[in-house]
């Protein structure tokens, strides 16, 4: 599980401390903890083609948008969509239209691709 957060004078305070306690519940035993820099969230373009996804995923599937955001989140994992990468976000991207397509047959569109960035 990734939980994001930000280092300032050597204290780490979590974006979501509550859910991050919720999951140290889940677990016991041994675990592994890796704290590495953040890479380069997710570009204004890739959350403008997001948002006309879970858009038309909601008005076909009778969500609100944010039902659908939270519907999204839930059954890829996802604390926040916020902290993604610019690849981990490309590829819930593929992994939704694989989604759409194949349980609900509702083709989404492709990005319209960009000089600056790349999906």
């Amino acid at each position: 599980m990734k939980f994001a957060g930000k280092i300032k004078q050597g204290k780490l305070t979590l974006d979501d401390n509550l859910g991050f306690r919720d999951y140290l519940r889940l677990i016991e035993g041994d675990v592994h903890l890796e704290i590495k820099p953040a890479e380069k969230v997710r570009s204004p373009q890739q959350n403008a083609y997001y948002r006309v996804i879970i858009r038309l995923l909601a008005k076909e599937l009778g969500y609100t948008e944010a039902e659908m955001h939270n519907v999204i989140k839930e059954k890829y994992e996802i604390q926040s969509t916020k902290q993604l990468s610019k690849p981990e976000f490309t590829e819930l991207f593929e992994e939704i239209k694989r989604w759409a397509v194949i349980e609900m047959g509702i083709v989404l569109p492709n990005a319209k691709p960009t000089r600056q960035s790349s999906y």
